[in-house]
């Protein structure tokens, strides 16, 4: 593929922000607690220590959900994960993709009041290039140069045309006039990054202590339900610091995991605003196995497991299934598209085609069908089995049984006894690997071993430490496993599929005109073709986005406009009761 799958990979792991700070020697009963003795007069948030507050330099996501209060980019991901311009007026990309020109807001405008710039924008993207470490920094790696065209006016110039370079314009923006000719340590000094562009003013910065904002009256975007109470943000050690400040009524806001969320269940200080989040779970194949090659044999599994059971039992209805690598919300993802559904019949029949499909003579390799006869053979086979309509039923046993023929031996899966399919799977046990600190993925891989031996598929599950997980995905020693990731920050779902080990050049070729796609129609089209045909295949199973949560005490009024992103969208409308 071309040198954009290069960055792809490199923009998979884009907002990954390294959660941790320096050891906190302060006892906490010396700590200063305003959010306590003010409660009422400001909205309390929480974030871990920061080593600064400059937005490039900053790597704690705690830190820069705070941040983005008081900076904005050039565009941004809404609730849904579709991109919204933010600084943008208007903007026109090249029929290549190898540039876009953009016009800037008239209206925005630097805390201090002066006007946010085309050369602010350079400056950022300067800044961003000079810092490796920066988190951003995967953003900016396919841009060439920023030219400015007057004071609000760029042109920027990508090394390679690539149909998602719009969603990498959502760094923020800094300013030039406050930053240009500092050094590096000077740089992370707070008190040269009080100046921001956002709905919110840094009005007082005590250093590892808290943090108060205030509304700033001049916001291009404001919102005319805005509460005008100022934020007042708490520096903690930890993660578990925040959610603990929450749960003793010391601070109104915080992000919370999958793991700490039941302590707030059913409680009636708490109001829980869940969201789709990124992290997203699903099952591989290894494609070393030739068992697993067979596509057969891949639609019986994927038949025969329970994926809704999954989503209920093992993720607590904690997440939300999907199909394919793609929130669920994008304008990408094809809600349309019917899935293998959980159907022990069509498993069965499907074992039955892999007695035949297994017995030719041509090195037991999957043999290759169109797109259109693949899919009319798994939505045919279950339609026939579930019987629901008698038309439909009708033309599908032909095409079942024109499709499902054996050339060479003139049989019909349907012809396959029970005790051949046993013959199959008499020497065959799938190993499932996962990880055993996951419990989630732990409980999945039990109704998945329980699923496969209902239709006769030995299985054996290896609970595995995080190393020892990493070396059997390295060697690839299992036959299914069950991982995660989080989805890269662009709605481009190339680097995961490439991971999943199949090699087939239809599918490159469908990857490769998703990258070089020239407009969003275009990529709306592209999607569609390629989430129809990893289903065809059944090249793995997917199970869904993890939820996300946000926990608001009780004592707030409203809610808030979540991703993961962005957590304290909206708080400016947020009421105090």
């Amino acid at each position: 593929m071309k040198k954009v799958v290069k960055l792809v990979s490199i923009l998979l792991a884009l907002m990954v922000f390294v959660v941790g700070c320096s050891a906190d020697t302060e006892k906490k009963s010396e700590e200063k607690n305003t959010s306590k003795q003010d409660g009422s007069q400001y909205i309390n948030l929480t974030m871990i220590k920061p080593t600064t507050i400059n937005p490039i330099l900053n790597n704690d996501k705690s830190v820069s959900y705070v941040l983005n209060l008081v900076y904005d980019s050039l565009f941004e991901f809404d609730e849904n994960y579709n991109l919204q311009p933010k600084l943008v007026d208007s903007y026109n990309i090249s029929s290549n993709n190898k540039s876009i020109d953009i016009t800037l807001k008239d209206n925005i405008k630097w805390h201090n009041g002066q006007s946010l710039t085309a050369s602010d924008v350079k400056y950022t993207y300067d800044l961003i290039k000079k810092n490796t470490d920066s988190s951003y920094y995967s953003l900016v790696s396919n841009i060439s140069k920023i030219s400015v065209n007057g004071s609000k006016n760029l042109t920027i110039t990508f090394k390679d045309g690539y149909a998602f370079s719009l969603e990498t314009l959502i760094f923020p923006i800094v300013s030039k006039d406050k930053l240009d000719n500092l050094k590096s340590d000077k740089l992370k000094l707070a008190s040269n990054n009080l100046i921001g562009n956002g709905a919110y003013k840094i009005k007082t910065y005590e250093d590892r202590n808290y943090m108060l904002l205030e509304l700033n009256k001049d916001y291009y975007d404001l919102d005319k339900n805005n509460n005008k109470k100022e934020v007042y943000v708490k520096m903690v050690p930890d993660n578990e610091s925040q959610t603990e400040m929450v749960l003793s009524l010391d601070s109104d806001v915080s992000r919370v995991t999958l793991g700490s969320i039941s302590k707030f269940v059913d409680n009636d200080n708490f109001v829980i605003n869940k969201y789709q989040g990124r992290n997203y779970d699903y099952v591989l194949f290894n494609y070393d196995n030739e068992y697993l090659k067979n596509l057969d044999i891949r639609k019986a599994i994927s038949f025969a497991v329970d994926r809704n059971s999954i989503i209920k039992d093992a993720y607590s209805n904690r997440a939300k299934l999907t199909n394919f690598p793609l929130n669920s919300t994008s304008v990408y993802y094809d809600n349309e598209l019917k899935p293998l559904s959980y159907n022990t019949e069509n498993a069965n029949n499907y074992l039955k085609k892999a007695v035949l499909s297994l017995s030719k003579t041509d090195d037991n390799k999957e043999k290759d069908t169109t797109d259109d006869k693949d899919n009319t053979d798994e939505e045919k086979t279950e339609a026939d089995d579930k019987a629901t309509n008698n038309k439909e039923n009708t033309s599908d046993k032909k095409d079942d049984k024109k499709d499902s023929k054996d050339n060479k031996k003139g049989r019909y899966f349907k012809d396959v006894t029970n005790s051949e399919v046993r013959a199959l799977l008499k020497d065959v046990t799938f190993k499932i690997i996962v990880n055993k600190n996951n419990s989630e993925r732990v409980k999945a891989a039990t109704i998945i071993s329980n699923n496969l031996e209902a239709i006769g598929i030995k299985t054996e599950i290896k609970d595995l430490e995080d190393d020892e997980m990493t070396k059997a995905l390295d060697k690839k020693d299992y036959d299914l496993a069950l991982i995660g990731c989080e989805l890269p920050a662009v709605s481009d779902a190339t680097y995961i599929i490439k991971q999943l080990g199949y090699d087939d050049k239809q599918l490159d070729k469908y990857l490769n005109a998703l990258q070089n796609a020239n407009s969003e129609d275009e990529i709306k089209s592209t999607y569609k073709t390629l989430q129809k045909y990893v289903k065809e295949k059944a090249i793995f199973i997917s199970f869904g986005i993890l939820d996300d949560y946000v926990v608001l005490n009780g004592r707030l009024d409203g809610e808030l406009i979540c991703n993961d992103f962005n957590v304290y969208r909206g708080i400016n409308t947020i009421k105090i009761k």
